[in-house]
């Protein structure tokens, strides 16, 4: 004879705690705090002697919020994201056997407001010196785009978190 513990939990409590332990397992977890707002982007301000970084920024940012459903359209009243890139430079990384550079490294500065937000952020990225000055040129262009895509990616990032400890 069973004792009349045994039969409480049984196979309907197994079945429960199974499916709580499945529940947290897949990586859902509660989010504390509030979503981040939606933001319009205001045409960045640069300080460089680059003209297209400010624009390829800019672009970026808004594949980057439009990715993640917070770019407002500009006729909205939702926050204004304003950035200022205040530097970028390309300084040689790596000599070559025949005592040019070999490689390059980019360097940008920029900064970020919106509402009661501010912050700073910098971040580089290598390229190569090209078979001729057009490869090295294209290979800076391709290193600036990619360095922006990245940026603009932890711009939102840092904001959405902030927005979350609100």
């Amino acid at each position: 004879m069973s004792s009349p513990r045994a039969k409480v939990g049984g196979p309907r409590l197994c079945r429960g705690l199974v499916g709580l332990c499945a529940l947290f397992a897949c990586g859902y977890a509660p989010v504390r705090g509030r979503p981040a707002a939606g933001l319009r982007v205001a045409p960045v301000r640069n300080e460089t002697a680059q003209a297209e970084a400010g624009g390829i920024f800019a672009a970026e940012l808004r594949r980057e919020l439009a990715g993640r459903g917070m770019l407002e359209p500009d006729s909205s009243a939702a926050p204004e994201l304003r950035a200022d890139l205040r530097a970028l430079r390309s300084v040689p990384s790596g000599v070559s056997a025949e005592g040019g550079a070999a490689s390059f490294r980019l360097d940008a500065e920029l900064r970020l407001e919106a509402a009661d937000y501010a912050d700073t952020l910098a971040g580089g990225e290598d390229y190569l010196a090209g078979v001729d000055v057009l490869g090295t040129e294209a290979n800076r262009r391709a290193a600036l785009r990619r360095l922006m895509r990245t940026l603009a990616a932890e711009a939102v990032e840092r904001y959405e978190v902030a927005q979350r400890f609100k």
